[in-house]
């Protein structure tokens, strides 16, 4: 999906850079800036101070997102697969990579935190951070203090699809990125493919809008299952929200639930309920969802999370609310929306990281390698295949060329 005002404006940055992004930053968001407002270092600023309990909870969740990151770290692997014949899979980093963090109706820091850790751990050390220049996130002191701890020195005060063309193809100050993650809304998502499509850069998934399904059956945890309902809905109007269920009393007390708690006023996403036959039929239709959160709330229902298999992330028992994900558990909360989930997954620090396979070889190569080898290109036709094939058998056992 996509729409053709993305492509306007991807090929206006490309074209026009400085000039292009200032408009369309004025226009979108209604800040003009100067040229010498689109990039901040924030490290130039004086430490940033904040109030302790704040400070504290940022510092646990980095701690917790660092950790959890350092511990599922991708290791190199060396197979001895035949004599003379070692394989190696081995992981390097990307060079430059830019990370978009939503700053539109609800300022989202943990975002910053959820990317820039996986992107550190994983060995980058050039980073980017695209930030909307809504608010005030150069004066705000917990936006300085994250951005001051985590060492970011360059930040693009520009949000939305000419932040992330700003991002691929690079401004004056601004070389392009190898890679693009962070979530955002549809024209965000849309600008990320677009540029992927094109062969710009790199993405990570495809992150937005918000979705959650969640599975229960006891009726005793209709407000918890209410409000991680809600607590999706509230990230946008296109955000979606799933309760799946065979009790029929537990639907109707959740709506109730909502009906009496939720300010009319409020833009919520859409809330589906969906009734059942059993839970078969629930496992079915949340892996048919393929939704970016799935929560499992219940006794009855926790046991069935090895059957879903094409969720973002799974949240199992009573206390796991996404919320718990979206801040302090430790994987990263950018996740693939949209049905994606059934073929990508979660930013982790193998999204900043490319896999190399080496093939190394030694004298000692059993002749079975190059002698198959041959027949297969044989097969195929392409003689050359076969030659180099031929050469290297004759070479088995001499010293050099």
């Amino acid at each position: 999906m996509s729409d053709p005002l993305i492509g306007d404006i991807l090929d206006a940055v490309r074209d026009r850079g400085v000039k292009a992004v200032l408009e369309y930053t004025e226009a979108f968001d209604h800040v003009r800036l100067s040229p010498d407002d689109l990039i901040w270092n924030p490290l130039a600023e004086a430490p940033a101070v904040i109030d302790p309990a704040v400070r504290e909870a940022v510092d646990f969740a980095m701690d917790q997102i660092r950790r959890f990151h350092e511990a599922t770290r991708p290791a190199p692997v060396t197979v001895n697969q035949a004599p003379g014949l070692i394989l190696r899979e081995v992981f390097q980093p990307l060079g430059r990579v830019g990370l978009y963090v939503p700053n539109g109706q609800f300022p989202l820091v943990s975002s910053l935190m959820m990317t820039a850790i996986p992107a550190q751990v994983a060995g980058v050390t050039d980073l980017v951070v695209a930030i909307a220049p809504r608010g005030h996130v150069t004066s705000d002191p917990v936006w300085l203090y994250v951005l001051q701890k985590l060492g970011i020195r360059q930040v693009l005060r520009v949000g939305g699809a000419q932040a992330i063309a700003a991002l691929g193809y690079g401004l004056p100050g601004l070389p392009p990125v190898d890679l693009i993650a962070g979530p955002g809304n549809r024209y965000v998502a849309w600008a990320k493919q677009e540029l992927f499509r094109r062969g710009v850069t790199g993405i990570d998934v495809i992150a937005g809008p918000s979705e959650v399904l969640v599975i229960s059956q006891d009726t005793a945890f209709a407000p918890l299952v209410a409000l991680d309902l809600l607590a999706q809905a509230e990230h946008d109007p296109d955000a979606k929200a799933y309760l799946v269920s065979w009790n029929p009393d537990l639907i109707a007390a959740v709506k109730d639930y909502i009906a009496s708690h939720v300010n009319p006023a409020d833009r919520l996403g859409q809330i589906e309920y969906i009734l059942v036959a059993n839970a078969n039929e629930a496992v079915q239709t949340a892996n048919r969802i393929a939704p970016e959160h799935l929560g499992l709330i219940g006794a009855e229902v926790e046991p069935l999370w090895p059957q879903l298999t094409t969720a973002g992330a799974l949240f199992v028992g009573r206390l796991a609310g996404q919320a718990l994900g979206d801040y302090v558990a430790g994987p990263s909360h950018v996740l693939p929306t949209g049905h994606t989930g059934r073929f990508l997954s979660g930013l982790s620090t193998r999204t900043f990281m490319r896999r190399i396979s080496v093939i190394q070889t030694e004298d000692a190569l059993p002749a079975a390698f190059l002698e198959a080898g041959q027949v297969l290109a044989h097969l195929e036709g392409l003689r050359y295949h076969e030659q180099s094939l031929a050469v290297r058998q004759q070479l088995r056992g001499q010293e050099g060329l």
